[in-house]
Parts: structure tokens; sequence; C-alpha cells
């Protein structure tokens, strides 16, 4: 099969002295395959989920779609075909509608509500002042996981055929993660998905995982070979793990 994204020896260093956050990545995804990302913190994954969407450019090496170079392709042609969900996500000044269907502005509102519904913001947005008409930063104002969750619904609306998704339910409680999993493995069918995460639980199922630390790639395997491996990988699942079990009986015990 040819990989519908492929990356070789990609390259990005920031800061004087220059500092990598990708060295010299090389990384290939199939058609329909889910491809997790994870590391420890600063080790480059939110820089890698920027550069697949070309919201930044490479020092050096490539990364293409289908064989073409990013930079070869068209911004409208290139926004058409990647969906994202980043951390840095910043909304426009204009209605929460016209949010959502920003990569698709014809779209009736049946489907924008259908999209919001999805990505369980719905209600919220019908508490504002003018739902859907409500406009970003007047009578619309979102807090964190209100936004990430305006964000998915634009991207389930896109429905375009690769998504990159940052730490896509960092920013929402319990209940709504929950259900914006469901919306995005929903999504997720049929289509090439790179998920950047720290949540290690919610990607034990990916086709691909893809460990980075200090920008380069240093274990990649399935969730059962990785923790067979006994790597970061393994030291990063058991520290979650027993963090998660601390907070239980820390809750338990109040």
């Amino acid at each position: 099969m040819n990989p519908i994204l492929s990356l070789r020896d990609v390259r990005r260093t920031y800061g004087e002295p220059p500092v990598a956050a990708c060295a010299g990545v090389s990384l290939e995804i199939e058609r329909g395959e889910l491809v997790a990302v994870v590391g420890p913190s600063g080790s480059g994954k939110s820089t890698l989920a920027a550069l697949l969407a070309r919201f930044r450019d490479a020092d050096s090496g490539s990364i293409s779609i289908g064989g073409v170079d990013v930079r070869e392709i068209d911004e409208s042609v290139l926004r058409a075909t990647v969906g994202t969900v980043l951390q840095d996500l910043q909304l426009l000044g204009i209605s929460v509608a016209d949010n959502i269907r920003l990569g698709r502005p014809q779209t009736p509102m049946e489907r924008v509500v259908e999209a919001a519904r999805a990505a369980a913001i719905h209600d919220e947005i019908m508490a504002l002042p003018r739902g859907y008409d409500s406009v970003i930063g007047q009578d619309a104002r979102l807090s964190g996981g209100q936004a990430q969750r305006v964000c998915i619904a634009r991207s389930i609306l896109a429905d375009a055929p690769i998504l990159i998704l940052d730490e896509a339910t960092s920013a929402t409680d319990p209940e709504s993660e929950t259900r914006i999993q469901e919306a995005l493995d929903r999504l997720a069918t049929g289509r090439s998905v790179v998920v950047i995460a720290h949540r290690l639980h919610t990607i034990a199922g990916a086709d691909q995982i893809v460990v980075l630390d200090r920008g380069r790639v240093v274990e990649r395997g399935t969730h059962a070979e990785l923790m067979a491996a006994d790597g970061l990988y393994r030291s990063l699942w058991d520290s979650a793990n027993a963090s998660s079990e601390e907070t239980r009986e820390g809750a338990e015990a109040r």
C-alpha cells in the first residue's frame, strides 16, 4: 500500500542556541490508519502536529500527502484534506455557527447543529444569548473546553480524509470527554487519523503508537508490543496508571 501521509527525516528547531523539536522524524501513515503519537512533555508532539497540518514548515526533510509535498498543495485544498483540532486553537470573532462552518461556508444550519450535537456542545451553544448567532468575544465567551468542542464540531462538519487531533479532549469534563471520544471514534472510521495524546488510555487501541523523546522516534508498535518491550512507553503507561490510582484513593479518602 502507498501511505496517504509520509514524513521523511523531518527536522524543526527553535530558539538560540537551537533546540530540536523534531530531530529526523520519519513516519508513514496508511489510509484508514489510526496513529497515536505520545511522549514526555517537551518531546515534540505538538510541533509534529503543527507540521503535519502545515501551520509551520519543517527546516528540512519532507512531508507529503498522497505522494505530493505539502508545500506544493494549494492551501484551500490542504485545509479540505487535513482537519485539525490543536491545543493552541483560536476561534474567530464571528458567530458560533460560522466558526463551525468555517471550512464549508454554504453548509445549511441543520448540518451545523448535527455536528455540534455530535461534539457535545449544542446545549451550551443554545444557552448563549443568541444561540448559534452569538459572536465569539462579544456575547459568546467560551471556556477552553467549549472552544475545543466547537473546533471538533468544525472538523466533524469538514469531513476531511485526514485528521490531526492534538489533545482533542484535554480541556473537557469527564462526561463531555466520553461523548466527544465516541463522536471522534465515529468520525475516524475510514479516515487516516493522527492523535497527539497524554491520556494514554484513550489510544491503547491505535493501529500504531509512535513514541517521541527529545524530538526523536524512540519506539513504535501496538500497545501490546510496546508494553512487552518494557521501554519508555511502558514507563509512561505505568506512571499514568499510578497517578490515576493516587487520585482515586485521594478522592475516596475525602
